[in-house]
């Protein structure tokens, strides 16, 4: 009887040692999964490093040129516009613009409102009078020719009444264009006028139909933004 219960504490013990070296044994074998993983991670993680840093040494150069046609596009945006109004010389600040329809864009001043007449046609109206305008149609030059729009701003003038060519003084403010011819005919009694002109540029052609009147005189003015239509 005492060599049977000598023996049972003798296995507990037994027990109780290879559960803990096992349990040790665990412990260790864990420990060293958690640590395997780390390891792998911070070497995964090294080469990474490096990665990101040539492509961020890729990117600086995409992102300056970013900026500098930010840069370009803001400047862009406004434009110091000289004009004679009334025998007297001004200077405004003339904002971009582009046609909702058509493919051009335009340096506005100040006290007009650019918006669509119809389709295909703009109008370029001045604040203080609705009557004073330039009308704006352009046409891309592969869907027609120079000559064939002149002669059409031709017919209109001649009958809206006795047409006169615009000298080139008058036309000197459109720079870089390919062709240009400009009409005017007088209203000596109503103190009016209308002015049609025909240029072609950066691929496109553009009729221009002013009325004005001798109160406002902005005629000036309205070739001076004229002159500033190019291509979007």
């Amino acid at each position: 009887m005492q060599k049977k219960l000598f023996s049972v504490p003798a296995l507990l013990l037994t027990a109780v040692l290879v559960v803990g070296c096992n349990t040790s044994d665990k412990t260790e074998d864990s420990d060293a999964q958690k640590n395997e993983p780390s390891n792998t991670s911070t070497e995964q993680q090294q080469p990474s490093s490096k990665d990101n840093t040539v492509d961020g040494a890729q990117e600086t150069p995409t992102s300056n040129e970013t900026n500098k046609g930010n840069t370009d596009t803001e400047t862009k945006k406004e434009q110091e516009v000289k004009y004679v109004q009334k025998g007297v010389d001004k200077t405004e600040k003339a904002t971009e613009s582009k046609s909702a329809d058509q493919d051009y864009k335009v340096q506005q001043l100040p006290g007009f409102t650019l918006s669509q007449e119809e389709p295909g046609k703009d109008m370029l109206v001045s604040n203080d009078n609705a009557e004073v305008f330039m009308r704006i149609e352009t046409i891309d030059a592969s869907q027609s020719s120079y000559d064939q729009v002149k002669t059409s701003m031709q017919d209109y003038m001649n009958a809206v009444g006795d047409t006169s060519s615009l000298s080139s003084e008058e036309l000197a403010a459109f720079k870089d264009v390919k062709n240009i011819e400009g009409f005017v005919v007088h209203f000596v009694e109503d103190k009016e006028k209308v002015i049609g002109v025909v240029f072609e540029k950066d691929g496109l052609i553009t009729k221009l139909t002013i009325h004005d009147n001798d109160e406002l005189d902005l005629t000036d003015a309205m070739l001076k933004m004229a002159a500033t239509i190019s291509k979007k």
